[in-house]
């Protein structure tokens, strides 16, 4: 169950719920995936993902009347998964039925909220801070089985909440199969840096800011463009007044042939948590990356190895200058984090561990 809709693959919490519930069905077995539509959406929608996994989207003003189509679910399941720690009130609900209930924390959500109003410059209310603490603390409680997108997600939980560590399962974020096929580039006029973001996501607007305030200053007298590709991108970056050497496209329905026109992949990230699937995405299409530390969070990734590891602006820019004067280097960067996607970032092996988890739940 999640509450954000699934249906448009578009941002990265989507994509993760919507593979692991496709491979989940890959390997045998009946998955039903139920979230919430937005407000502006009035009817119900169901689908199915490419392995026959059933998805029902319940709009947002009809939770209600709809509720006994969930039920009917609910009440054949065998295990209950809640993405996110916002659905908790359902628990008690879920404890009559007796029913296994994981939690997949997509990330610590009282810390992300912390971060994302400092990004907005917007005081975070008591109020508000207690709520995301109570819902949290009791999904984090009151579940089986708790999910991390990282060891480091993990810590911070334990720390938090003081959860026993036995009870907390890492399961990274992946990479599809499909994102290693080949796909026709985007042609650019001008070396190209990418930048692929939800803009939806605090994280990533902030990520933009810095791109054009600060790491564009230093390029300034290069011979380069900026591409940035993300669902719903601020005016502000549309219409942006560096001339010539940046582009927008926003709400693709394919972000492929956008990064595999690329000659640089970058990840400019300083808040948030979980780890960023754009980077595994770069990764599989075998896009040398400049990161920040943060960026990588969570990821086994080695600095000149599989990216390049960059905190300021200043050595962000000498970074990205590296990779596009030097081609050997950036190739065999791109194919060291290609073949770390492939052995260890394949939603199909991650689905693996989640299945063991599950029958170690049921037996």
């Amino acid at each position: 169950m999640s509450p954000l809709d699934v249906f448009s693959l578009n941002h990265g919490a989507a994509r993760r719920i919507y593979y692991l519930g496709d491979g989940l069905a890959c390997y045998g077995n009946k998955v039903t995936i139920i979230c919430v539509l937005g407000r502006e959406e009035r009817h119900r929608r169901v689908g199915k993902t490419e392995n026959n996994a059933k998805m029902i989207g319940i709009p947002f003003t009809q939770l209600i009347l709809l509720f006994p189509i969930v039920l009917k679910y609910l009440v054949h399941a065998d295990i209950v998964q809640l993405e996110f720690p916002f659905l908790s009130p359902l628990i008690p609900f879920f404890k009559i039925l007796r029913k296994p209930i994981i939690l997949d924390e997509h990330g610590v959500e009282v810390y992300i909220k912390r971060e994302l109003n400092q990004i907005l410059e917007r005081r975070l209310s008591k109020v508000e801070y207690i709520i995301i603490l109570l819902l949290e603390w009791l999904a984090v409680k009151a579940s089986s089985v708790v999910f991390t997108c990282s060891d480091y997600d993990a810590k911070k939980l334990i720390e938090k909440y003081r959860v026993a560590s036995n009870k907390l399962v890492t399961i990274p974020n992946g990479v599809n199969c499909d994102f290693l096929e080949y796909t026709n580039p985007n042609r650019y006029d001008k070396p190209s840096i990418v930048f692929l973001g939800n803009f939806d996501n605090a994280a990533n607007v902030y990520a933009a800011k810095v791109i054009l305030n600060e790491i564009i200053p230093f390029l300034r007298d290069k011979n380069f463009i900026f591409v940035f590709v993300g669902r719903n991108p601020p005016q502000w970056l549309v219409k942006n007044k560096i001339k010539n050497c940046v582009k927008v496209y926003g709400n693709v329905r394919d972000v492929r042939p956008y990064l595999a026109g690329a000659d640089v992949a970058i990840a400019p990230i300083y808040h948030g948590s979980g780890t960023r699937i754009k980077i595994l995405e770069y990764m599989a299409l075998s896009k040398p990356i400049v990161s920040t530390s943060k960026g990588a969070e969570g990821l086994d990734v080695e600095d000149g190895k599989h990216m390049l590891l960059r905190n300021t602006p200043e050595e962000f820019a000498e970074a990205i200058i590296d990779l596009l004067s030097n081609k050997k280097l950036a190739t065999q960067i791109g194919k060291n984090g290609q073949k770390l996607a492939m052995e260890k970032y394949l939603w199909k092996n991650i689905v693996r561990k989640v299945i063991k988890v599950y029958e170690d739940l049921l037996n």
